[in-house]
This record gives structure tokens, C-alpha cells and sequence, in this order.
């Protein structure tokens, strides 16, 4: 939230088990319009290959989110 504060763009990344928990946090800490990029659940039972995979697609609409281009 710090990010948040200081006026950066931020956005918080969690896996689909944690999302409803990043919004709960977020409006309890006074920002329920937090942007929240939800990556896929479990991440730790896939092989590294896939996970490269999964990152290598979620990088680019995380950098638009944030305004940066991939």
C-alpha cells in the first residue's frame, strides 16, 4: 500500500486462491479500487517450464495495468 500512498501506479499479483482476501485487504486498508492481477492456483505443484509459460503471458497485461509497455 505504500506505492499507493506515495502516488505510484500499483497493482497487487496473487494467485486465484488469494484474490477475494487482496480486495478484503485492500478496502480495509482504504483502497477497495486497488487493481488486482490474479495469476493461476497452485502455481507451486507446475513444472518451471509451465510457470515461465504463465508469467510470459500474464507480464504484458500487468505492464498495461501499470501504464508500461511490455
Amino acid at each position: 500500500m505504500a506505492a499507493v500512498e506515495a502516488g505510484k501506479a500499483a497493482v497487487a499479483v496473487v494467485t486465484r486462491e488469494f484474490e477475494a482476501l487482496a480486495h478484503s485487504m485492500a478496502a480495509n486498508a482504504g483502497r477497495p479500487g486497488l487493481r488486482v492481477h490474479v495469476l493461476p492456483y497452485p502455481l507451486e505443484s507446475l513444472a518451471p517450464e509451465r510457470v515461465a509459460e504463465i508469467a510470459a503471458e500474464h507480464y504484458p497485461k500487468l505492464m498495461g495495468t501499470l501504464g508500461a509497455q511490455a
